[in-house]
């Protein structure tokens, strides 16, 4: 039998393979056995992410211990009178229980669809841009809550007051195609779910608002281009 090369396998004799060097002889302790205590779901979570890679919990975590961040969060172990696992490995000297946890979480975290390593530049910038986003979103309501209307006081039942708070200058300049495009770019603002100034108080009124307004055109407009396309 020879190697890819036509060397062949024959010929390497013990001589030879002292040509390679084993862990012992560069100086790498040898691996010593952990107990490690973890949630049973996490425990068998990790056990089946080493079948799936055709390896053992030992070499799956060594080979995590070398990409893990050291800000994974460790998932822990549970509390008092829980039921709890434990992990049984064999290891370099010189590793924590939660640093194995650590990097187990990060090996199973990885195994996830869509996740990929980045280098720490990489990651830093986006982390820049995130809190740059956070501080112009939190600037953006800010400037939002000074300038939005105030909910009134008791049921919107004057035109006036519902052209003013959609930014019309009177109740004769919009036309209920007018009224409905200024819904749509003002309700995000208010939603209460999802609005940048989120208000119960102000969506609700705004919906009166847009119902006034539409009601007002359809019954003060009764001639006119609007009436005829209608």
């Amino acid at each position: 039998m020879t190697a890819p090369d036509g060397y062949p396998f024959a010929a390497l004799t013990e001589a030879d393979a002292g040509f390679f060097p084993s862990a012992r002889s560069v100086g790498v302790p040898p691996a010593i056995p952990y107990r490690v205590p973890c949630a049973p779901a996490f425990a068998e979570a990790a056990v089946r992410l080493a079948v799936r890679r055709g390896t053992d919990l030992s070499a799956l975590a060594a080979a995590a211990l070398l990409l893990a961040p050291e800000r994974t969060p460790d998932p822990g172990t549970p509390d008092d009178g829980a039921e709890r696992a434990v992990l049984e490995l064999r290891l370099p000297p010189g590793h924590g229980d939660a640093a194995i946890r650590r990097a187990l979480a990060a090996a199973l975290a990885l195994a996830e669809p869509g996740c990929r390593l980045m280098p720490a530049e990489e990651a830093g910038r986006l982390e820049g841009a995130v809190e740059t986003l956070t501080y112009r979103n939190k600037a953006l309501a800010h400037a939002l809550e000074r300038v939005s209307f105030r909910p009134l006081d008791g049921k919107l039942t004057q035109v006036r007051d519902a052209a003013q708070m959609f930014g019309f200058v009177n109740e004769w300049c919009f036309d209920e195609d007018r009224v409905v495009k200024r819904f749509r770019e003002l309700a995000p603002v208010y939603h209460p779910d999802t609005g940048v100034v989120a208000c119960r108080d102000r969506m609700a009124q705004l919906i009166d608002a847009r119902n006034l307004l539409i009601n007002h055109v359809r019954t003060a407009y009764r001639s006119g281009p609007w009436t005829r396309r209608s």
